[in-house]
């Protein structure tokens, strides 16, 4: 995953997992992939152990593209330790308009059973990045969470998916390139552009109005050609973070006038800041209306909505992309020969610069939203209780992974029809298990997705791994003794547990040697990973010297220790070994000094007939 930078080339990366053993902390580092391609990191504690059943942190870094090193402690020593190979802080952009931004491709009649070929420049450098996948029907259900190498064999077919909807490179794995090599950071593309398309059905979609005179392609039902914006913009932008829309539109609209032009295209833009919720998202209009011949009035309405929004930056003028030949655009339309999508990339390069990065206002990845976590011993069919922190609009818990056949990106119009699965390494998780806030479950693995009122913004929770929960048992102990001298020792032995024991006085493990100081009760509980037995019955320990019962004492004195008294009596078969064993005997009857017993030379012994208190 890339993380969209700050304008002081930092960002935090949002990590998360699961475990199978106890630890007290989780720290994370970052190293370099390529000496050059980052600043290494320190290692830095990014969570610490609470009640929740997966870990989440942040890591500040600069940017670059790295492998994450991932170090789970407990007692200040190392218990385990995983990481990932690519992880990266760069640049981030949503590619918005008509063909000449989304491309096309080499169209092939499925019946034939081929796929059809996206035209455009893949990528080499595996810090350019995308998401393989393109659903054009916008089924937010359907869509995956991964990223890959901007690169057609890394997916199953012989074309290349810029997620969420385009399905060719285009000129924009060439854009990647060139920014890497000038900025040093890894880009990421969002793809959600829709060929043939007008900026009036763009506001319609965006507005959710029906859609006027739109082309047999152009499904309303399917909120084209806005939805797969309003994808990006709800969904992943606050996964990700965003640099800046990228909008190349306007050959279909010859016939539009330039306020009209204007006005439209700005309530598109207004859409995408109020769903995404940010207020100020940067976006880079191109100068864009060559279909054959060029038109006035869609420059300028293009050219004053850059003017009249300060966060709305001049992308390139791509009409003076011609040579009034073919050399640039076999149609006279499409930038689809190598010279124009050269060309293409570079008229975007030289608007990408580093003057346009430090004027614009990046938005950087949203913190996951954090459930809370209940085990239900009373319940062992359902012991899983997980609920939505906060207040939303919308709920929807995930408990498996969506099927080849539910997760399969799909669609067919006049110029292409694909099918693709999201990559291997992808989350492809099912969103319709429940929809309420608080869930009550059986052992499995959970996900929460949120909606925000009005902009039905989605936030994710961490994956939650919950298939191995082991109940506790409910556990015993016995006490060594009901009553002790201060300064004795007493053991406390547990048994039937399954988990760690875990005592009343926060101690742990069996048995538990104890000095008491004073009077106590003690329970025992069982904690396996996650979850807490009852605690068992009450045992008080009485602790003084004045016992009620009579005494029978063996072994040896060696040290000062207190007194033994009895309201009944003692017998002693004692040794008072010299030259520190001090001992003093008081029963109300008797004290009756057995054979065996013996008090050393110099040792301290004393017996005394009275009451103790």
């Amino acid at each position: 995953m890339i993380y969209q930078r700050n304008n002081s080339n930092q960002a935090y990366l949002h990590i998360t997992g699961n475990f199978t053993a106890e630890y007290d902390s989780i720290m994370a580092k970052v190293f370099p992939r390529v000496v050059g391609q980052g600043t290494e990191g320190t290692w830095q504690t990014i969570d610490y152990r609470d009640d929740k059943p997966y870990f989440y942190g942040k890591y500040l870094a600069n940017g670059g593209w790295y492998k994450l090193g991932i170090k789970a402690y407990k007692d200040g020593v190392e218990i385990d330790s995983v990481g990932r190979e690519r992880v990266g802080i760069g640049e981030v952009f949503v590619v918005a308009g008509q063909s000449n931004a989304s491309g096309i491709t080499d169209y092939v009649d499925p019946s034939v059973g081929s796929y059809p070929t996206g035209i455009g420049y893949d990528s080499n450098d595996d810090r350019s990045n995308v998401m393989h996948f393109s659903n054009g029907y916008n089924t937010y259900d359907l869509l995956p969470i991964g990223f890959s190498q901007m690169n057609a064999s890394d997916v199953a077919n012989d074309t290349l998916f810029i997620g969420p909807f385009q399905s060719a490179p285009w000129c924009w794995g060439k854009v990647s390139e060139y920014l890497i090599d000038s900025l040093n950071v890894p880009v990421l593309f969002y793809g959600a552009a829709f060929g043939g398309t007008k900026v009036q059905w763009w506001k319609e979609s965006a507005n959710s109005e029906p859609l006027t005179s739109p082309s047999f392609f152009v499904e309303e039902q399917y909120d084209h050609p806005y939805g797969a914006l309003a994808i990006v913009m709800r969904m992943y932008s606050g996964l990700t973070g965003i640099r800046s829309v990228l909008w190349h539109q306007g050959e279909a609209d010859h016939g539009t006038a330039s306020g009209t032009y204007q006005s439209y295209l700005e309530q598109v833009i207004a859409k995408t800041r109020e769903h995404s919720e940010l207020s100020n998202l940067t976006w880079m209009v191109a100068r864009a209306s060559r279909a054959v011949t060029t038109a006035a009035n869609v420059i300028t309405g293009q050219q004053n909505t850059i003017d009249n929004d300060p966060h709305v930056f001049n992308g390139p003028e791509t009409d003076n992309i011609t040579d009034g030949s073919n050399t640039y655009r076999s149609d006279n339309i499409h930038m689809d020969t190598d010279a124009g999508i050269i060309e293409h990339a570079n008229y975007w390069v030289n608007y990408l610069t580093n003057g346009f990065l430090s004027s614009s206002t990046p938005y950087l990845a949203a913190d996951l939203i954090e459930p809370s976590f209940t085990c239900n011993i009373g319940t062992p069919s359902t012991p899983i209780t997980l609920t939505a922190p906060g207040s939303y609009a919308g709920h929807a818990w995930s408990n498996r992974d969506n099927t080849d056949s539910e997760a399969r990106g799909e669609f067919g119009n006049c110029c292409t029809s694909h099918t693709v699965l999201p990559g291997a390494n992808y989350q492809r998780l099912n969103w319709g298990y429940d929809s309420t806030s608080s869930i009550t479950v059986a052992p499995g693995r959970y996900a929460l997705n949120v909606r925000k009122a009005t902009s039905e913004k989605i936030l994710f929770s961490p994956i939650i791994d919950l298939t191995s929960l082991t109940l506790p048992t409910n556990p015993s102990f016995t006490a060594s003794a009901t009553q002790v001298r201060p300064g004795d020792t007493l053991t406390l032995t547990g048994s039937n547990c399954n988990g760690t024991y875990l005592w009343s006085t926060t101690d742990t493990g069996s048995p538990l040697l104890l000095t008491p100081a004073s009077t106590a009760s003690y329970t025992l509980a069982c904690k396996t990973l996650h979850c807490l037995s009852n605690s068992t019955a009450t045992t008080e320990v009485v602790v003084s010297s004045c016992f009620s019962d009579p005494l029978s004492l063996t072994g040896s004195v060696n040290t000062a220790e207190a007194p033994y008294q009895s309201q009944q009596t003692i017998e002693s078969v004692q040794m008072v070994n010299q030259p520190t064993g001090d001992i003093e005997y008081t029963a109300s009857k008797s004290v009756l000094l057995n054979p065996g017993f013996k008090a050393e030379n110099g040792a301290l012994f004393k017996a005394s007939i009275s009451d103790c208190p």
